[in-house]
Formats: C-alpha cells, sequence, structure tokens
C-alpha cells in the first residue's frame, strides 16, 4: 500500500504543476490530480481503521467524499 500512495502522491503533485504551468488545461489537470488526491485520503482512511483510530478514520473518509463530490460536480455539472 505504501508504493500506491507514493504513486499517487506523485501524481498528484505532477498533475498540480502541469496545471500551473499551463502545460495541461485546467479542465483536464484539475480533476485528475483532484481523483488523485481523494484516492490518497481514501487509502489513509483505510489504514487510520486498521490502527483502530475512530476519528481519524471519520474524518479522512469525509474528506475523501467531499473532494469525490467535488470532481463529480465539477466535470457532470461546472
Amino acid at each position: 500500500m505504501k508504493i500506491i500512495k507514493i504513486v499517487l502522491s506523485v501524481i498528484t503533485i505532477l498533475f498540480a504543476v502541469l496545471g500551473l504551468l499551463r502545460v495541461l488545461s485546467f479542465d483536464i489537470a484539475n480533476p485528475v490530480m483532484l481523483t488523485a488526491l481523494a484516492t490518497f485520503l481514501l487509502l489513509q482512511s483505510i489504514e487510520y481503521q486498521s490502527d483502530r483510530r475512530k476519528a481519524d478514520f471519520i474524518l479522512t473518509i469525509g474528506a475523501a467524499l467531499f473532494v469525490y463530490a467535488v470532481v463529480a460536480y465539477n466535470v457532470f455539472i461546472g
């Protein structure tokens, strides 16, 4: 799981930089970046659940679901 989290972190940073430097369109870079970030948060919450850290689990799962909702809103409605 550690390698997957590192890959998701690199994807998030890479697409953030590509979007800021306008190499990729913001409409392409932003959803990919936010999806990678939300997936990273989801994996982190699973790790918190296995460590029996309930408060951290609830906060990170809530943040991940919120970011997924923002991506869905931006892609389909905005």
